[in-house]
């Protein structure tokens, strides 16, 4: 079983895709906007959209190999989370969330807790290929365990961005 390495910490209850080159100038405040959504977008000028996942203060984890943001509702250690989440790619259910154009490096983060504050401990890597994506989430209810999935996957979509700033999704 592969360890995964948790974010578990943040007291706003959302965490943010921060774009790595402007890590030391985000100031907690750029996603106050997203308050009762689960995943959604918001634009940072200059820098494209920023991807937020949260509504509740749950730990977050990123897996790279099937580029999916897991919430952990509640588990038992012995869950091996990278066989369930591949298991998952294709179960029914799986709800569309935002679209949003991403690409490079990233750092999930804290959403309010300014980045030149953030240790690295508290923070995930996360690279991403240049492209636009759709963001879909999932809720899998285990025996050991309950989580909450949201995963990009490549969009066909000509003209992503149209739309409001900002898209609130509620719960899978």
């Amino acid at each position: 079983m592969v360890s995964v390495n948790w974010l578990d910490g943040t007291d706003f209850g959302y965490y943010a895709l921060c774009p790595a080159s402007y890590l030391q100038d985000w100031d907690g405040t750029e996603a106050n906007e997203v308050f009762q959504a689960y995943v959604s977008k918001v634009p940072l000028p200059d820098h494209g959209e920023v991807l937020t996942i949260g509504g509740e203060a749950l730990p977050v984890t990123y897996l790279p190999e099937s580029m999916t943001f897991v919430q952990n509702v509640g588990s038992d250690e012995k869950v091996d989370l990278h066989k369930e989440a591949e298991r998952a790619m294709d179960a029914q259910g799986w709800q569309d969330a935002v679209e949003i154009a991403l690409g490079g490096r990233y750092f999930l983060i804290d959403s309010g807790v300014p980045g030149a504050e953030t240790e690295e401990r508290y923070m995930i890597q996360v690279d991403v290929p240049h492209g636009r994506y759709q963001v879909r989430s999932l809720s899998i209810d285990l025996p050991l365990g309950e989580f909450y999935l949201h995963r990009l996957v490549p969009s066909a979509s000509p003209r992503l961005g149209d739309g409001p700033a900002h898209t609130p999704v509620r719960r899978p």
